[in-house]
């Protein structure tokens, strides 16, 4: 007969747990992305779990449980049991062994709690030393049934089934991180028909950008212009939106920020159909091609008597945009056609360092050599020298350009920003160098970077020094600086046949921060 136990019907009565099976036991799980999933979403699947409890409706607490755990990013099975245990020892703390190593549960019978902890390396890492430790909790594990047996050795036996599920972890190591996956907005897969369902989940269709840099021969001035048409898909009003250049001309000034810029629309424009649109805000992100929207609407279906309500929206499209090659630092940026879903009302807070792949993981994984693009000594007739270098750094795919700073040729660490008016790229935090062109012909660099797109309230430190042997340099005589001076001395450059010399990275440490990263764009990650 299948009896519900009184000293488990209360953790069951509480559970929300869904019995799905996320996995087959019989089908082996691919372990190709161990390094990606472990740092976004490390959890193990439970399966077939059973718990026995003798005398619980008396009050005792011996009992067995079991289950078998498959690791979602290494693909590692494991059984788990423990037999005779107290299930609710005081205090809780005891910890049970499965069948690998490095893996352990512990049970708690008062709140019903399961508790998984481990650690892991992956097959595919570069690093041997990068090892995975993780600790999750399932709460409340949702009981199917249970079964009691008067007649069994041990007293009376209570055998609940329970059903399976996954336990979530958090990254203890190599860094402490909460994972969290992006919220990407949801599309319906049919459109509804009126415009107060519609703008539950807003959709916009993007045609006709233009986006015009115009650079200035003289005074080191800009003058931008974008324009473009907007169609909201909920309220289906369409805007021919324009932006004033002085209002856009401080968007990623700085390569930091990306402000909301006004919409002004063109009232002579046959486009413009706006009388359910209030409000448009454009953000336009030239250098990482992302494009943000910000608009209120209201509707109300045309229905008699019914006051329209208001609604707001956020969307972001990261594809598509084309600029073309500056000529003399002028250039256009085109998208034809584009459609894009947005949140309501406004996008949650995500990770913004990596729009198409992860820095965290690319910067462990990937990050072995910068690549030197460019080096140039500009050396005064007094000995000043001015140092210009370009790196490439395969791990996050970014590229460090360093112009004209000051530096000194003695072997020893030096801040790469002497100069106070400079500031450096926007990726990066800080940057040490050390030249050394006389007797070793060695140059090094040490850089500081942030990732935060997986756990965006703890941003990731991530610090590398790379070093390379120089060949011999080949100097002449300076060119002109961009001040439009000479430089009196000579430039020394890397002669062509040494083509773009790998610099090997000798350390990569990384440790988490107390907050977000309050560097680079504020866009967040779709």
């Amino acid at each position: 007969m299948l009896l519900l136990s009184s000293a488990l019907v209360v953790g069951s009565l509480a559970c929300h747990v869904s019995a799905q099976s996320y996995w087959d036991p019989s089908s082996p799980i691919s372990s190709a992305n161990c390094i990606e999933d472990s740092f976004s979403s490390p959890r193990w699947g439970i399966y077939n779990p059973a718990l026995v409890s003798v005398n619980g409706s008396s009050g005792g607490t011996l009992g067995d449980i079991r289950f078998l755990t498959v690791n979602s990013a290494s693909g590692v099975v494991a059984n788990c049991t423990a037999n005779n245990i107290d299930l609710d020892p005081r205090p809780v703390g005891i910890w049970h062994n499965c069948s690998i190593p490095n893996l352990y549960f512990q049970f708690n019978l008062t709140t019903l709690d399961l508790k998984i902890k481990g650690s892991w390396t992956c097959d595919n890492s570069t690093d041997s030393s990068l090892v995975f430790a993780v600790q999750g909790t399932w709460e409340t594990p949702l009981i199917q049934g249970c079964l009691d047996d008067w007649q069994a050795p041990r007293g009376q036996e209570t055998l609940c089934i329970m059903g399976n599920s996954q336990v979530w972890g958090s990254l203890s190591t190599p860094i402490n991180i909460t994972p969290q996956l992006p919220v990407l907005p949801y599309t319906p897969a049919e459109l509804p028909e009126r415009c107060v369902d519609r703008s539950v989940d807003p959709e916009w269709l993007l045609e006709d950008l233009i986006y015009v840099h115009h650079h200035a021969q003289t005074g080191n001035k800009t003058r931008d212009s974008l324009s473009l048409n907007l169609t909201n898909i909920s309220s289906r009003d369409k805007v021919a939106c324009s932006v004033p250049a002085d209002e856009l001309k401080r968007v990623n000034r700085d390569g930091s920020s990306s402000p909301w810029v006004k919409c002004l629309a063109n009232p002579n424009s046959p486009a413009n159909h706006t009388s359910n649109i209030t409000s448009t805000f454009i953000s336009l992100d030239t250098k990482n091609g992302v494009i943000g929207v910000k608009q209120a609407w209201n509707c109300s279906d045309g229905i008699e008597g019914i006051e329209a309500n208001d609604y707001t929206g956020t969307g972001f499209l990261t594809t598509g945009l084309k600029c073309a090659k500056p000529i003399k630092g002028s250039y256009n940026c085109t998208l034809a056609s584009a459609t894009f879903s947005g949140y309501s009302p406004d996008a949650p807070p995500m990770p913004h360092t990596a729009y198409n792949r992860s820095c965290t993981v690319s910067s462990i994984v990937n990050t072995t050599a910068f690549t030197l693009r460019k080096y140039q000594i500009d050396a005064a007739a007094d000995g000043t020298k001015m140092g210009t270098f370009s790196l490439f750094n395969p791990g996050t795919a970014d590229v460090y350009r360093l112009h004209r700073i000051p530096v000194k040729d003695d072997a020893t660490w030096h801040d790469c920003l002497s100069d106070k008016s400079q500031t450096l790229p926007w990726q990066l935090v800080g940057c040490q160098y050390l030249l050394d062109r006389s007797k070793n012909h060695h140059i090094s660099f040490q850089f500081q970077w942030y990732c935060d797109d997986r756990n965006p309230l703890s941003a990731i430190l991530f610090n590398a020094t790379a070093s390379t042997q120089l060949p011999a340099e080949i100097c002449g005589a300076s060119l002109p600086s961009i001040e439009n001076e000479r430089w009196k001395g000579e430039s020394c450059y890397l002669p062509a046949s040494a083509g773009k010399p790998k610099m090997a990275v000798s350390s990569l440490t990384w440790t988490t921060t107390s907050g977000p990263m309050d560097r680079g764009p504020t866009l967040p990650w779709i």
